[in-house]
């Protein structure tokens, strides 16, 4: 994966949550390579305490869902928006219906369909952080 050459963000700090190693570390380094700062968690614990540490101040968290995980998911990204409302939620999905259905729960959608397409991930970053300005 080659950073593209027009991405140049501002600070931001994006965490992803996967369980899939593989997928999450990818998608990791890609972003990393385009100039974000990453953090990782494999699952919600890890992820909640990442978001209330005040040792890091997260702008996006991009939940990777599948059809066993989507309800944990799903109530994971509605507790990020009342806990942490400054923080934008992304949920990439395996399977469009639940793609959909996640667009309900967080910012419009329809999200990110696994694998992901590495522009498409991108876009959807600028998207949320220009929200935030």
């Amino acid at each position: 994966m080659t950073k593209p050459a027009s991405q140049q963000p501002e600070a931001s700090i994006i965490l992803i949550i996967d369980e899939d190693v593989i997928a999450r570390s990818a998608v990791a380094a890609y972003l990393r390579q385009c100039g974000y700062t990453v953090i990782e968690a494999a699952r919600e614990t890890a992820a909640t305490e990442m978001l209330n540490s005040p040792k890091f101040d997260i702008d996006i968290v991009i939940c990777a869902t599948n059809d066993m995980k989507s309800a944990e998911r799903f109530e994971f990204a509605q507790w990020i928006r009342e806990h942490h409302p400054a923080v934008r939620v992304l949920i990439a999905a395996t399977v469009e219906k639940t793609a959909k259905l996640a667009a309900d729960i967080c910012e419009k959608g329809p999200h990110l369909r696994k694998p992901y397409e590495h522009q498409n991930l991108l876009d959807w970053i600028k998207r949320l952080r220009a929200k935030a300005d």
